[in-house]
């Protein structure tokens, strides 16, 4: 949001230079991002009139000017298709500088000697207009300095001003926020309207069928108009705010906006089929032309304004082009109205418009200000216009505005913000921020039409410490106990969790909650979702069910934006209909890798992720935090590719899933690379990581080691042959580790050789070796009788 110093100056007299004017502003809540100065460098820029115009001996489009500058005639090759004799302009002699940054030298173009410039409108930065020179009323002398004709030099302030104060949008917003600061009166901008033309009723008749969307809309009709460009003091003051100048109608609407805060259009009144304005709630798959000359689809939850047949605009965010006031439009209907914020956010969401009247509705205007801001409007029109105003205005207001009543307690304010400030210094703090109030014990207070955020005691409190100045609330001690909180234990386990992974190579992630539900019926279409009532889009229309998608989603997105390296975890929430009215949430963790396990070295070649990879990973976590019987168990999943799923189990628990992304899923989000993904569920995990014994005594008794190598049938898990030497060996094995697997020459296509290594161990004794060959032989029958399994030697 931009605002002018100069500007901010005529609504209230204040005396603060402009860089510590923002500072107190920025204190108060109104941050400012920046200061510009503007128009500040313009020696050597003069007004001059033109004595002579000649044709450039070698140009055809050029001319060869003489120019009075008051104190001396100079010569100047001017290229502006408008330049005639008698003119009043504005002149850059040698030396000058103009809005681009340079400065003139004399030149000789095509032969001609010039000794400076006439002057176009972008050539001292008041718009970006270039068609041809500035020409002024012939009453302005020669040689007058260019800011008495115009005033150029001014302060811009850029100001990040939050979303729940829509009434900083706005100078006089700005005004009344400094007044509230230094003291002082606002001078208000005229308002009344001189009407001349015939009853406003006889002509215009508004109907508003969608009350919840448009509570208030008024409406003014002009008619005589003469459309043209806009005075360089409109133009210049727009143009500096960022704002480009169209037309004095168009502009009028734009600077009462910056003025007040308040969206208006004009439409090219001519253009209406019938006397009428109906506001009504868009069609389904309607198509409506912008401004922009845009087609747009609408849906059922936008506001449309209608001349009772057609569309003309969409509500509170653009106009349509075929209503748009052109240099031909004679007579106008200005509206001015106040539109529902959210109905104004989701609609310009939906047709991907940000506008300045958007911007403003869905933040909040004053409905209040609807009827001054059309009246403020057409006086402008009438003055820069003419035309004749209509009399009376139509104002349609089927839902007025029930301010709040909020009791504010000053005893409470003092108590919560830790002060002891006086109550005729809340009263003065209420008065200079327009808010209506009445003496009592509490006292009431109405909220203002134009403060939206102020609906409770705390905003009032608010209010009270910002003006008052957070400054000026003395540090105190207050006994009785401390702000920390213990740290609950799964909140433990979750950090030691991301440092964890952290300390691995993953980078965390954040993703939304909401996901496309057509890409998750696309990869499971049994899924079960939880759909929002009112999405924004189908594209975030349900909460997601997993966190799977998501991290296939990000995966794709890296990739595409050339990391292909990738080790990504997330800790979200996750959500499933439950039998009640609210969504069953759980807590899980996601992991998901590809690419290169290291950096390219020469010392090393290439080695890119695999399954065992991201196995490697999970066991790493599940020991970190003593977690034990760790298993992989084959299982479908429609996230992961039938030939690598597998389920985590541990502790008796499925955990979760991991295993390569499928095919079907990349193909449905765009994943390309081959990609490897692990999620389970984080309370199940933290509940068993909790219970885990993080000591065990050193071993007093030496362990001893025996091979074992089998021949067994290709589809017999490792898992189940570890399962089972453990079970047969008994308490005296303490790690079964396969070390050799072996599939290809003198084996069967159905078979593959496995080699084991296990180490016996017992916590009393040192073990015999005849101990510790029953045991050895115990493990060899269990493996052969169940698995038909061969010894190799």
């Amino acid at each position: 949001m931009k605002i002018s110093y100069n500007w901010l100056k005529m609504f209230i007299d204040f005396n603060l230079p402009p860089k510590e004017l923002g500072n107190i502003l920025t204190l108060a809540g109104s941050e400012v991002e920046a200061i510009e100065e503007k128009g500040f460098d313009t020696a050597g820029i003069t007004t001059g009139k033109v004595i002579t115009v000649d044709p450039h001996p070698d140009a055809d489009k050029l001319t060869v000017c003489t120019v009075d500058v008051g104190d001396e005639t100079l010569t100047a090759v001017c290229g502006a298709p408008n330049v005639e004799v008698g003119q009043s302009v504005i002149f850059a002699k040698i030396g000058a500088k103009i809005a681009d940054g340079n400065k003139l030298k004399k030149a000789k173009i095509r032969g001609v000697e010039s000794f400076g410039m006439v002057l176009a409108e972008d050539e001292i930065g008041i718009s970006d207009d270039h068609s041809g020179i500035i020409v002024l009323d012939e009453s302005i002398k020669p040689g007058t300095a260019v800011n008495n004709v115009i005033e150029l030099d001014d302060y811009i302030y850029e100001f990040e001003i939050t979303p729940n104060r829509p009434d900083c949008l706005s100078h006089i917003g700005m005004a009344r926020e400094v007044k509230a600061l230094l003291g002082g009166e606002i001078n208000y901008p005229n308002f009344e309207v001189n009407e001349t033309g015939p009853n406003v009723s006889k002509d215009l008749a508004i109907q508003i069928d969608d009350p919840e969307g448009c509570p208030r809309y008024t409406g003014r009709l002009v008619s005589g108009i003469k459309v043209g460009p806009s005075p360089l003091w409109l133009k210049a003051r727009l143009h500096y705010l960022g704002i480009r100048p169209i037309n004095n109608i168009v502009d009028i609407s734009n600077y009462v906006l910056l003025e007040t805060g308040h969206p208006l259009h004009a439409f090219d009144y001519d253009y209406f089929k019938a006397n009428r304005v109906t506001i009504r709630k868009a069609k389904a798959g309607e198509i409506f032309t912008t401004l922009d000359e845009t087609k747009r689809e609408l849906n059922d939850g936008q506001c449309l304004i209608t001349d009772g047949k057609k569309g003309v605009a969409l509500g509170g965010i653009m106009g349509g082009l075929d209503s748009e006031v052109t240099d031909t439009t004679v007579n106008i209907l200005l509206e001015s109205a106040y539109f529902d914020p959210v109905t104004i956010r989701r609609g310009a969401k939906a047709v991907g418009l940000a506008t300045e009247s958007s911007r403003r509705f869905e933040r909040g205007a004053d409905p209040e200000m609807a009827p001054r801001a059309n009246d403020r409007a057409c006086r402008l029109i009438n003055e820069l216009a003419g035309g004749q105003i209509h009399k009376g205005i139509v104002d349609a207001y089927p839902r007025k505005f029930s301010p709040v009543k909020i009791d504010f307690r000053p005893e409470r304010a003092n108590k919560v913000l830790g002060s002891n400030i006086d109550i005729s210094k809340m009263s003065q703090i209420f008065d200079g921020l327009d808010i209506n109030y009445h003496d009592g014990s509490p006292i009431t207070v109405n909220q203002p039409s134009f403060r939206p955020d102020l609906t409770r005691e705390a905003d009032l409190i608010e209010e009270i410490a910002r003006i008052y100045g957070i400054d000026n609330i003395p540090d105190v001690y207050r006994p009785g106990g401390t702000l920390e909180t213990n740290i609950d234990q799964k909140t433990m386990i979750r950090n030691r969790l991301r440092n964890f992974l952290v300390g691995r190579g993953f980078y965390e992630i954040f993703t939304l909650t909401l996901v496309d539900s057509r890409q998750l019926k696309k990869i499971n279409e049994d899924t079960e979702l939880v759909r929002l009532m009112n999405p924004l889009s189908e594209e975030m229309s349900v909460l997601r069910p997993d966190l799977s998608i998501a991290m296939i989603r990000t995966l794709k997105h890296n990739i595409n934006h050339g990391s292909k390296d990738i080790k990504l975890y997330e800790i979200g929430t996750t959500y499933k209909p439950s039998s009640g009215d609210l969504a069953d949430e759980k807590e899980s963790i996601c992991l998901g890798l590809c690419g290169r396990e290291a950096p390219v070295s020469w010392r090393q070649a290439e080695v890119f992720s695999d399954f065992y990879s991201l196995k490697a990973e999970l066991e790493a976590i599940f020991e970190f935090f003593k977690i034990t019987d760790l298993k992989f168990v084959p299982e479908s999943n429609p996230y992961l590719d039938d030939k690598c799923c597998f389920a985590v189990q541990a502790g008796g628990n499925v955990q979760g899933s991991i295993g390569k992304a499928s095919t079907k899923a990349g193909k449905t989000i765009g994943l390309k690379q081959e990609s490897y993904i692990a999620e389970f569920n984080f309370d199940i995990f933290a509940e068993q990581a909790l219970k885990a014994n993080y000591f065990k005594p050193l071993p007093k008794f030496p362990a001893s080691d025996r091979d074992i190598a089998l021949l067994v049938d290709q589809n017999i898990p490792v898992g189940e042959l570890i399962s089972v030497i453990g079970d047969a060996g008994g308490k005296i094995v303490r790690e079964v580790f396969p070390f050799d697997l072996y599939k290809g020459k003198n084996i069967a296509e159905d078979k593959k050789s496995i080699a084991f290594r296990i180490m016996y161990r017992s916590d009393n004794k040192t073990l015999t070796d005849d101990e510790v060959d029953k045991a050895h032989n115990r493990i060899i029958r269990a493996i052969t009788d169940k698995f038909k399994a061969e010894l190799r030697s």
